[in-house]
């Protein structure tokens, strides 16, 4: 399976590898994420977030993906501390799924795994995951069924964006900060939903889109928007509404 963000060493749970394995919540829960400043967002999140933490689209060979912006340069997080402490009031699916995933295996039904290289796992202290018997136990179902709704909800957020990108609503966008020092960096290959072409969509076409239920998640990605001054903020800088990209 290709490596997802964050996972570095993922291979699929065994009862027999990992019989003794435990977990616990490691002293840096979130180092992991220190120097991310896009993590992948769900639709189903987009309501809980949106006070919080901007949702923007990045393009993909599929669909765009939808994603939290985290930082306004490359490299930063505005809301991962330097001992790894989440400081933002909502946390994203995708941190607390972490460190297990559902991965595909070749020729074999998606199974879950587990990134190795988590500083949580164990054999010594925290929850065990395998009993001795090799039965799971409350800890991995939990990971099991936070993985697989998580799967579920992925599968859900590309269609959305598929349907999005089907009726060109996207406009590609550039975030522009300016920190105290007067120094100016850029997020590039940004995208929104373009509210004009919005509002030019044939009726059907709205009534449509709200009984599929993603008006909601529309609106709510462009009130999201507002909490890019969140952003600029804690990191003590100063941003303009973002710009279309190629606009001076």
């Amino acid at each position: 399976m290709s490596k997802p963000l964050f996972y570095r060493n993922c291979v699929p749970l065994n009862t027999e590898k990992h019989r003794d394995l435990r977990m616990q919540v490691p002293e840096h829960p979130y180092k992991f994420a220190l120097e991310a400043n896009l993590i992948p967002a769900l639709i189903d999140e987009f309501a809980s977030a949106l006070g919080h933490l901007p949702v923007a689209f990045l393009p993909g060979a599929a669909a765009p993906a939808a994603v939290f912006v985290t930082g306004l340069a490359p490299g930063t997080s505005a809301f991962v501390t330097e001992d790894g402490q989440w400081n933002a009031e909502y946390l994203p699916a995708y941190l607390r799924r972490y460190p297990f995933i559902i991965g595909e295996v070749d020729g074999q039904d998606p199974v879950l795994c587990i990134d190795e290289s988590h500083e949580g796992l164990g054999s010594e202290g925290g929850e065990r995951l395998f009993s001795d018997e090799g039965e799971s136990e409350a800890a991995l179902i939990r990971a099991l069924e936070f993985a697989q709704g998580y799967r579920t909800a992925a599968e859900r957020t590309e269609r959305f964006s598929e349907r999005l990108r089907e009726l060109e609503l996207f406009r590609s966008v550039t975030l522009d900060a300016t920190d105290a020092h007067g120094a100016r960096t850029s997020v590039h290959g940004l995208m929104i939903v373009d509210e004009d072409a919005l509002a030019a969509l044939p009726d059907d076409t709205v009534l449509s889109l709200h009984k599929d239920g993603y008006m909601r998640f529309i609106h709510a990605h462009l009130f999201s928007l507002r909490a890019i001054s969140r952003l600029a903020q804690a990191q003590k800088t100063e941003i303009a509404t973002p710009r279309k990209q190629g606009a001076a």
